[in-house]
């Protein structure tokens, strides 16, 4: 009984390091990618990532590059397919649910609120307690209308991070864009009073406030603020 684990425990030792062998090709040859992005070689970029998924299929930084690369290309169904195979990557896989978000945020900068919408919404079933991607359902749910799913959506982020102000006015803007002005109001006050600095929510409270008084407001709806601080740009 004792020698027929030996070629188990061998087998094992074997497929680690076939692994392990696996990960350091597509760690270079991701290197290699971004040296070809950034030079404008994009086809030469692409094979590069295409073959560092060879090395390492679940190598979740190409993952995200090769479908930010799709979807600028013009296949946004491809990158689509890639970013939502993120998902698929095992939970304790190195910056997963950074780059999870880094894929929504790309979508996001792009204006695709439908597509960021459906990655944010997996990725919040997968990760319930990760509350970026709560309030990523937030924005881009808010961007298509959905104001009381963005509602939802930004109440369980911040009950997941109560001292986040960020998400503080991401709920007030959800709320005024629904029409529920003296809760936005409300909302908004606690936002500036958490973070006097943030011009964003301060400059959201006033929109408020005019609406509420029925004065009509001579400039352009505050710009994405239902978007975080990283999304504002």
């Amino acid at each position: 009984m004792g020698t027929r684990s030996q070629p188990r425990k061998r087998s094992r030792q074997e497929a680690c390091a076939r692994g392990a062998a696996g990960l350091f090709e597509a760690e270079a040859t991701y290197a290699d990618s971004i040296v070809r992005t950034a030079t404008g070689d994009v086809k030469g970029a692409v094979a590069a990532l295409t073959r560092a998924l060879e090395f390492a299929p679940g190598y979740a930084p190409a993952i995200f590059s090769l479908g930010t690369v799709e979807y600028q290309r013009g296949n946004r169904a491809a990158g689509r397919r890639l970013f939502h195979s993120l998902l698929s990557c095992p939970a304790d896989t190195a910056d997963l649910c950074d780059i999870i978000d880094h894929a929504g945020d790309f979508l996001i900068g792009r204006r695709a609120y439908k597509d960021g919408l459906e990655l944010y919404r997996a990725a919040a079933l997968r990760f319930p307690h990760v509350a970026v991607f709560h309030q990523g359902v937030g924005c881009c749910a808010g961007h298509e209308g959905l104001h009381e799913e963005a509602i939802e959506a930004s109440r369980r982020a911040l009950e997941l991070e109560p001292g986040n102000a960020r998400f503080v006015n991401d709920l007030g803007w959800s709320l005024l864009e629904s029409g529920r002005l003296s809760e936005a109001q409300e909302t908004l006050s606690r936002a500036v009073a958490m973070d006097p600095d943030d011009e964003l929510a301060r400059e959201n409270l006033r929109y408020c406030v005019m609406k509420l008084a029925r004065v009509p407001a001579n400039s352009a709806t505050p710009n994405q603020a239902l978007q975080p601080a990283s999304r504002q740009n």
